[in-house]
């Protein structure tokens, strides 16, 4: 069963919506966080016919990007909430597996035996195995032990896209 973004965000609050009379002719006004540096997930979105989506973060002058959000939350004098992802995303950077194993190594051990479960029983099935980075080899293999930084290995801008259920979760 495939658990995403749309189980824990888009369906629950849709429910709570509905049972706070949103409908098809009452739809509610509802903000999606989607900030300048993934204005490509805009498109992807679909609205549901109880709701009526808006993107303050898109709609302000200048639009912001996720820094600018983060500083105006410090500003505030509020702590930075992290971006949210699952702990075993495969669109997870390089960086970020780095940053995991450095600041988090219990759990990013847990990515490791995860991945090493899944691919326990695939085997078993007769199929290829997966890995949870791009480098077509283990978790624990791929990501350098104990680096402040990992320069290089984060080509590509941002930690892919998991918020809208584009992976295999």
């Amino acid at each position: 069963m495939q658990i995403s973004t749309a189980d824990f965000k888009i369906k629950v609050i849709g429910k709570w919506l509905k049972q706070h009379g949103a409908s098809r002719d009452r739809p509610a006004t509802v903000g999606i966080g989607i900030s300048l540096d993934e204005i490509e997930r805009v498109n992807r979105r679909q609205a549901m016919p109880y709701e009526i989506p808006v993107y303050p973060l898109l709609d302000h002058d200048p639009p912001l990007r996720r820094h600018d959000c983060a500083g105006i939350i410090a500003r505030a004098k509020l702590p930075v909430p992290p971006k949210s992802a699952c702990w075993f995303c495969p669109l997870k950077t390089p960086r970020g597996w780095g940053e995991m194993r450095r600041d988090r190594p219990s759990l990013f051990h847990s990515a490791c035996d995860l991945e090493t479960l899944l691919n326990a029983r695939r085997s078993t099935l007769g199929r290829d195995p997966v890995w949870l980075t791009r480098y077509n080899r283990p978790l624990a293999e791929a990501i350098p032990e104990a680096q402040q930084t990992l320069p290089g290995l984060d080509l590509e801008p941002g930690d892919g896209l998991c918020d809208n259920s584009s992976c295999f979760t």
